[in-house]
């Protein structure tokens, strides 16, 4: 009983004494505030991410946008803040959306594109106003960062960005726009008549 009580003991004191505590939990990796505190922080992109170096010259990116924690490659954290803004890229889950019963809206989008970028000012009420008979979803043209999207390009021939396709509830496509517009009020009307 006494070696178990040692055992138990020094596995305990060794594992309070780490500075380098690593948890990780999916594809995000949770740094301890004590390392952090040890880190330099390398650059910061507003409303984005940071980087961070510890002492090991290990770098690490923390997210800014969605407070989704810290992450050992760009990739991944790139991976997630995608997941969690609705982007998809397989052919498969994005059909099984549109066939879902309820109306969609595709949006074809492109991290680089600045209309891109724009058109997310003038659909954020849209998404508000829509978002609980709608489902909407956005498709990275450029794929940097998730499954390969040629198929599904290629499929609702997406040729260039942005690109808006509504599709009814029966999983019709009804409305089909390419370019910058801030048509939030002509997306708004069509989505309103296709509940």
């Amino acid at each position: 009983m006494k070696v178990f009580f040692i055992i138990f003991y020094c596995l305990l004191l060794v594992s309070c004494n780490s500075t380098n505590t690593i948890v990780e939990t999916n594809e995000t990796i949770m740094i301890s505030e004590f390392e952090k505190s040890n880190s330099e922080l390398v650059r910061t992109f507003k409303n984005d991410y940071s980087l961070w170096k510890n002492n090991n010259d290990i770098e690490y990116y923390e997210d800014l946008r969605f407070n989704l924690g810290m992450f050992d490659t760009f990739e991944l954290m790139r991976e997630s803040q995608y997941r969690k803004m609705g982007i998809v890229t397989d052919l498969s889950t994005i059909q099984s959306v549109i066939d879902s019963g309820k109306p969609t809206f595709l949006e074809g989008w492109s991290e680089s594109c600045v209309y891109c970028k724009m058109g997310e000012i003038a659909l954020k009420n849209l998404k508000n106003e829509h978002s609980d008979n709608v489902n909407f979803l956005i498709v990275d043209v450029s794929n940097r960062y998730l499954e390969d999207v040629t198929d599904a390009l290629m499929f609702y021939e997406i040729l260039s960005t942005p690109t808006y396709i509504i599709f009814d509830k029966n999983g019709n496509e009804i409305h089909r726009s390419v370019g910058y517009a801030a048509q939030g009020e002509k997306f708004s009307k069509i989505l309103f008549e296709n509940y």
